[in-house]
Formats: C-alpha cells, sequence, structure tokens
C-alpha cells in the first residue's frame, strides 16, 4: 500500500520525533527528501555507529534520500527555498524562532507554496514559558508524569511512595512521530477538497499527555492512588523455573481457567481471590501465590498449559527471540535492507504499509540528483557543491551530461 505515492515530503528535521514522521510517510509511498546540515543530522553522532549511521538514524530514515545544505548561506537558504516551493510536505523541528530567522518559516513558504502541509514538532510547542527549552525524552517523561506512571513502588518507615522509573524506549518522540503523521495524513486528505496547505504544530509533551489519556483520566477521577487499585488480578511479570513469562487474568472465568491450569482449584473457593473485585484487593497476595507455583516448572510447559487455557500469557522475550518465533514469521513482521555500512539488516516493518524497504541514506548521498530533479541546472550544481553551500558524498557518481537522464545514467553505472 503506497497511498502517498504522488507526495513529495522536505524532511528538514533532526533528532527523532521529526525524522521518524518522515519515515512513515516514506514507507507509506511518499517520496521524502531528507535535508541535513554538512555535518549532518545531528543524530548522525549519538550511539553505537558506524560511518554515522546508528539504528537510530537507520530507523529515522528509511526509504529517504538525503541532500547535505549549509542553510546558514545566502545560496543555502535559496536552494532550501527551491526545493519547499515543489514540496507537499513540509516537516521540521527547529526551536521557535529559528525558520523565521532563516526565512523558511510558514508565512513565507505559504506565500510560495500555497498548498504546502508544514508540519513543526517541538518539545513544548510554539508558546508558553517553556516554548524556547530544550527538550529530550528523559525531560518528556519527567514533564508529563510518564516517569512517575511507570514508578516502582515504595515503602519507607510505613511510608508508601513511588520510585521515578524511565521507560527505556524514546516514547515520546516516537508517539509524536505517529501523531505527526496522522495529522498531516488528515491535512491532505483535507487539502484534496480545500487546495489549501496549512500549519500542524505538534509538541513531544501534548503528544505524551495524549498518550496517558486513559491513566491520566483516572488519577483525575482518584486522585488517592489507593483508591484506584489493581486493574487485573493476579497480573505481572513472573519467574519460572527457566525464564519469565507475563501473566494476566481480565475476568472471573480466566481466573477458574487461570487456577485449574496450574492445579489450584482451592483458590476458587478462597474467599479473598473468589471474585475479582476481592483479588484486586488482594492483588498482592495472589501475585505472590501465583509466582510460587509459576516457579515449579519453565517457561515452555507453562505456555503450553495456560495457552491451552485461554489464558493471558507470553514468554518475555528479547529482540532477537522476538524475531525468531513462529508468530513473527509467520506475519512477516520483519523484512530485510542492504544497508551501508553493515551489510544485510532486518528491519522491522510499518504496519498496514508496503513492504519495500529501501536504505537509509548516507549524508549527503543523492545530493546532485535531488538538484537536478527539482530543475537546478548542472552548472548551479556544480556552483553550490563548489562554494560549499551543498555536500556531496564522493563515492556517488557525477551527474550525466545535459539532456541525458540521470535514472539511466545511474543505470548504466550499474547504480539503480
Amino acid at each position: 500500500m503506497k497511498p502517498f505515492h504522488k507526495i513529495a515530503v522536505l524532511d528538514i528535521s533532526q533528532g527523532i520525533a521529526g525524522p521518524m514522521c518522515g519515515a512513515i510517510l516514506a514507507r507509506q509511498g511518499a517520496k521524502v527528501i531528507k535535508v541535513e546540515p554538512l555535518g549532518g543530522d545531528w543524530m548522525r553522532g549519538t550511539g553505537a555507529s558506524r560511518e554515522q549511521m546508528s539504528a537510530n538514524v537507520i530507523s529515522g530514515n528509511i526509504n529517504k534520500r538525503s541532500i547535505a545544505i549549509d542553510a546558514s548561506k545566502t545560496e543555502g537558504r535559496q536552494a532550501l527555498l527551491r526545493l519547499a516551493k515543489q514540496a507537499d510536505v513540509l516537516v521540521e523541528n527547529f526551536r521557535t524562532g529559528v525558520m523565521a530567522r532563516l526565512g523558511l518559516d510558514y508565512p513565507s513558504l505559504k506565500a510560495l507554496n500555497p498548498g504546502l502541509i508544514y508540519c513543526s514538532v517541538s518539545g513544548f510547542g510554539a508558546q508558553g514559558p517553556y516554548a524556547a527549552k530544550a527538550a529530550t525524552d528523559s525531560v518528556l517523561q519527567a514533564f508529563t508524569g510518564m516517569l512517575l506512571a511507570n514508578g516502582i513502588k515504595t515503602s519507607v518507615d510505613g511510608v508508601s511512595g513511588l520510585i521515578p522509573k524511565r521507560i527505556g524506549l524514546y516514547v515520546p518522540d516516537n508517539i509524536s512521530a505517529i501523531y505527526a503523521a496522522q495529522a498531516v495524513s488528515a491535512a491532505l486528505f483535507e487539502r484534496a477538497e480545500t487546495k489549501l496547505g496549512q500549519h500542524i504544530e505538534i509538541s513531544l509533551a501534548e503528544a505524551s499527555s495524549a498518550f496517558q489519556a486513559g491513566p491520566m483520566i483516572d488519577s483525575f477521577l482518584f486522585p488517592d492512588a489507593s483508591e484506584r487499585g489493581a486493574v487485573l488480578a493476579p497480573a505481572g511479570d513472573f519467574q519460572t523455573a527457566d525464564g519469565w513469562i507475563i501473566v494476566a487474568s481480565l475476568t472471573d472465568e480466566m481466573f477458574k481457567r487461570l487456577a485449574q491450569a496450574v492445579d489450584r482449584e482451592a483458590w476458587l473457593r478462597d474467599p479473598r481471590f473468589s471474585e475479582n473485585s476481592e483479588r484486586k484487593r488482594n492483588f498482592n497476595e495472589i501475585n505472590a501465590a501465583l509466582a510460587l507455583v509459576l516457579k515449579e516448572r519453565g517457561n515452555a510447559e507453562w505456555l503450553e498449559r495456560l495457552e491451552a487455557a485461554d489464558v493471558l500469557v507470553s514468554t518475555v522475550n528479547d529482540y532477537h527471540a522476538f524475531r525468531d518465533t513462529e508468530q513473527t514469521r509467520a506475519m512477516g513482521y520483519f523484512g530485510e535492507v542492504e544497508q551501508a555500512p553493515y551489510g544485510r539488516l532486518t528491519v522491522p516493518h510499518l504496519p498496514a504499509s508496503d513492504r519495500e524497504l529501501r536504505p537509509a541514506p548516507r549524508l549527503g548521498e543523492h545530493s546532485r540528483e535531488i538538484l537536478s530533479e527539482s530543475g537546478f541546472s548542472l552548472a548551479e550544481i556544480e556552483a553550490l557543491i563548489l562554494q560549499g553551500v551543498v555536500e556531496q558524498r564522493a563515492d556517488r557518481p557525477a551527474l550525466p551530461k545535459e539532456g541525458m537522464p540521470a535514472e539511466a545514467e545511474y543505470k548504466h553505472q550499474g547504480r539503480t
């Protein structure tokens, strides 16, 4: 499925949230140009990587092409304006005021391209005392309550509390990317009727808030944490004789099947556990009882027993184990891409999208061909490169002579 195969996206963003938004659109068929400064997206310098290609750089830029432009120079800004004039969507995530100083803000580009969907991704939003505040994943998890929502319960001298615990994934960035891509999709749908673009503003703070709507509303309804209690009982991660599994009971009927599957039918006659409301009230007791039982056998046996009883259960997998399960292979959750400098690489597919995977680009890998396709002459392109305004990776072939299609020349040289 390539619903956006006619859509051109100019992705000027850096980091995770903005690039992931562009990557989602690219996986849905959009022609996405990744615009980077000459030194590259700052994400290229973070995390374990080879030759500036880390896991986050790859996941955030699959199916894109890259051009490196120095926007601090007048010629660079003029080149970006020409690219933006031809785009359907622009994604940026600079601090408030940066795009205006470059002459690339929404009012300026709207005058050139009234149909442009302009998506701005920020940490806290364009207004308010935090509009210019730096934002990271950890800062946003702390600011929006996520650290405490994922906190570890503790008790000191009889006083209960929570120890903040960061979720070990870039949750605010990735959910912001999903909300941003959805908003862009909705704006494109509206543009089909109105022929007009619009300015979309997505903040990591607001996206994190929306993502936590359920538990937030719960805390507003029941401010006293003790009133909220457990959602499911028993529920949690449990150690077995040779690993870990997750088990949860939704209803009285499911608990009955669980008790029978673990040979503990006496629990059904125990007034603390016989009904769902009582089990939630006695959450710690039923969880402790189940934990003792599950240590008696290994993962495989418990999985067979509990799945046969239609109980909610899963082994606790690492990424390698998840990738190699029969279910994962049957559904084709993963694909492969020839990704420099690593070679063949396993990559998760995007749900409900086309399965075509093209490697994430090196910095400036497609600068010449992008400019050529956008109407720049060979003389203009070479002048921008010689002036240090545009960077082109040396291992890409030069553009063909005037009049010869670039695509044909790349195929002639063994490049497609």
